[in-house]
Parts: structure tokens; C-alpha cells; sequence
């Protein structure tokens, strides 16, 4: 059967999971630990060039973001806690209700610890940097997605050990005003294999371009493993998300028309 090329396809191929705090997706989060606080990211995940064969699918692109945190002080002053930026060159193929990711990442911080140790100037004494491999596969049951992955750190500049895993499971209904719910788990040879977990519940809205608008209540629990390098960090609010032509579960599923 003949190979069908796209250059520059509307959408990917794999749907990033929603509760996954590295996840390229955009939110902004209002969340309380010992005081308020608020997250904010703004990333994508954009495909370059995709083949559909039969019924494999594939695609490969490019994915940016950067994630910041912010601490409110008084006369609604906002200081900055952290700037994380990540780019990578995603692989994703889907077939039927498969699908799944290879992924060649950077991750660093820039300003975070020179402005969290009260410096005058913004740096990085700890050196936070990283690139790592990941991959990550699921499956479609119905109006449930499952997922499974792991990653392994290939160069870090703190000298972190490399391996992690991940997994996870998203249900949403099938309308375009619809509630749904994501937890995701993460555990790496970095927090001596201590759980991480991260949860969403709440509704979204599908508008007729795709585009998806998500208000949920979301916590986390666990290690962090951003440049704010704060060790645990267990927090819950109410997050915001936008998704570009992005999907709670994958195509196959159970998704408005």
C-alpha cells in the first residue's frame, strides 16, 4: 500500500498525558501548600512531518515549553521563583488503540536558584541541566486511556542517577462539555525511587477547531523534580489548561465529533 506524507499536519499522532507536570501543555495553576502560590507553563508539542501506512500512523516534530512559578508578596507582587525551559525532538506512532512516544530532550533553569537564595542577579549555582531519552506508550479502552513509560537521564549536570519510570491512566466523557479525571505516577532513581503523584478531576471544553479548555482541581505529591529543586513538593488549586488541537485521550477514542 502506498505511503501517505504530511508536511506540517494539524495534529500529532500520541496526546501527551494531562496530569503529567512536564506534559507541553499550557495551564496556569492557583495552588496552595503553605501559602499561596501560582504555576504557569507554556508549551507545544508540534508536529513536523507525518506518514500514514495502512493503519500506522507516525509523526515527527519539535516540542518547546517553559514552566514558572510564581510567589505573590504584597501590592500584588509577583516574585519569581523558578524558569524552566525544555525543548525536544519527539517520535510518536499510533495504530488502532496504541500508541506511543520516543522522545530526545533538554531541560535547564536559568533563574531559579539565584533568585531563590536572594541573589541580587538571577543564576544557577546548582547547575541545573539535563538531556535525557524517554519513552512512553498507551492504550485506548473505550473512554479510559492507560499509560506506561520510563525515561533515562543521559547527561546531568548534577550528577543525578539516570533512570525513572511513569505511568498512568485519563477518562473523559464523550461530549464537548464533559467532565474527566487524570492521575499520573512517576518514580526515579533520583528521589531513591519515592512516588510522585499528580491529579486532575474537573470538566473540559472541546471548541469545534479542536482546541480544548480544562478547569479541574489538581494536587501533587511527592519529589519535584523542576529547578526549584525544593525536594517535595505537595500542593492543591485549580488549574486552567488550553490545549492546541490537543486531546485528553487519543485518536480512536471516545471524542466529540
Amino acid at each position: 500500500m502506498p505511503a501517505a506524507w504530511v508536511l506540517l499536519p494539524a495534529t500529532g499522532v500520541f496526546v501527551l498525558p494531562v496530569a503529567d507536570p512536564r506534559a507541553a501543555l499550557s495551564s496556569v495553576t492557583l495552588r496552595w501548600d503553605d501559602h499561596f502560590k501560582v504555576d504557569a507553563a507554556i508549551a507545544e508539542n508540534f508536529p513536523l512531518l507525518a506518514l500514514t501506512l495502512g493503519e500506522l500512523h507516525a509523526d515527527l516534530g519539535i516540542e518547546a515549553g517553559v514552566w514558572m512559578g510564581f510567589d505573590p508578596e504584597d501590592n500584588l507582587r509577583f516574585d519569581l521563583v523558578t524558569v524552566d525551559g525544555t525543548f525536544g525532538i519527539p517520535l510518536a506512532v499510533q495504530s488502532g488503540p496504541w500508541s506511543g512516544r520516543l522522545e530526545l530532550a533538554h531541560t535547564s533553569a536559568h533563574f531559579a536558584d539565584g533568585v531563590r537564595g536572594g541573589a541580587t542577579l538571577p543564576g544557577s549555582p546548582d547547575g541545573y541541566s539535563r538531556e535525557w531519552l524517554s519513552v512512553i506508550g498507551s492504550r485506548q479502552l473505550g473512554p479510559a486511556r492507560l499509560y506506561v513509560g520510563g525515561h533515562a537521564l543521559i547527561h546531568d549536570q548534577r550528577g543525578a542517577p539516570p533512570f525513572g519510570v511513569q505511568l498512568g491512566g485519563e477518562v473523559e466523557g464523550p461530549w464537548r462539555v464533559a467532565p474527566y479525571a487524570a492521575v499520573d505516577l512517576q518514580v526515579a532513581d533520583e528521589f531513591a525511587w519515592t512516588p510522585a503523584v499528580a491529579g486532575q478531576a474537573g470538566v473540559r471544553l472541546v471548541f469545534r477547531d479542536g482546541q480544548r479548555l480544562r478547569v479541574a482541581v489538581a494536587g501533587h505529591h511527592g519529589p519535584d523534580d523542576t529547578g526549584k529543586l525544593v525536594g517535595n513538593d505537595d500542593w492543591l488549586g485549580v488549574s486552567f489548561g488550553f490545549d492546541v488541537n490537543g486531546r485528553v485521550t487519543i485518536p480512536g477514542g471516545v471524542n466529540p465529533p
